[in-house]
């Protein structure tokens, strides 16, 4: 058998060469300059990793390549994008959220001369349900696999980083009462809810370990990684991964 001639004058193959320029285009497009943090944040100190945070409060450079390309730019802006919607389904529901301060600044913390700092996504001041108003309000939007584990376990188990971020805003914003955790479902679209009691031992926990990476980086001393295999997960997926491991 021969296989068929294509034919390039065909509107399916015109079709196509158009897709394909479509995706070429956005392709092309430059990452947009990111402003790495110089300060320990809230949502990093949870994570399973010290020595990636101290990696990123040091501004040490990130490996050559790591998502720069325009399919993980696009995950990453996909999660403010989806935080405003979520703020927004609250808003439709009767719920009042606010973000800024009288002052117009966010909402959060800075400590330790603004070396450990941390924004909440929203604070919600009232709405139609009986809640311990005023209360922090943090959004994530995650995959099907995060999303199912959350639901299934519970912040806590399934998403300690996530957990301990909440503990920090409401210990450092004097907002202890039960948060409201959102989780959206980016594959399809359903959403977990979770009032997060506040525990002020685990929040004590993530301060402590933010100090410990800001005393380490001044004293020149590298933090523990968590395991020996470079070939963890969480190595991996490391912005850092290169560097640690050579």
């Amino acid at each position: 058998m021969t296989r068929a001639a294509i034919d390039f004058n065909s509107p399916e193959y015109l079709d196509a060469v158009k897709v394909m320029a479509l995706h070429r285009a956005l392709d092309a497009v430059p990452p947009p300059q990111e402003k790495r943090r110089e300060y320990v944040g809230a949502s990093a100190i949870g994570g399973p990793c010290e020595r990636s945070v101290q990696y990123e409060f040091l501004g040490v450079p990130r490996d050559e390549g790591w998502r720069h390309d325009a399919k993980t730019l696009r995950i990453f802006q996909r999660g403010h994008m989806m935080e405003s919607a979520a703020a927004q389904w609250l808003c439709d529901a009767g719920f009042r959220l606010i973000q800024s301060k009288r002052d117009g600044g966010p909402i959060g913390f800075s400590v330790a001369d603004g070396q450990f700092k941390g924004h909440v996504d929203r604070v919600i001041i009232s709405g139609p349900i009986n809640l311990q108003y005023p209360l922090i309000w943090e959004h994530k939007a995650l995959g099907s696999k995060s999303w199912t584990a959350i639901r299934n376990r519970g912040l806590a188990a399934a998403k300690p980083e996530y957990a301990a971020q909440v503990y920090l805003y409401q210990a450092y914003c004097e907002l202890t009462a039960p948060a409201l955790f959102q989780a959206t479902n980016t594959d399809t679209m359903e959403i977990h809810f979770e009032l997060v009691e506040f525990d002020k031992a685990k929040a004590q926990a993530a301060s402590d370990r933010a100090a410990a990476v800001i005393a380490d980086s001044k004293a020149g001393a590298m933090r523990p990684r968590p395991t020996d295999d470079p070939e963890f997960y969480v190595c991996k997926n490391c912005a850092f991964r290169q560097r640690c491991w050579q």
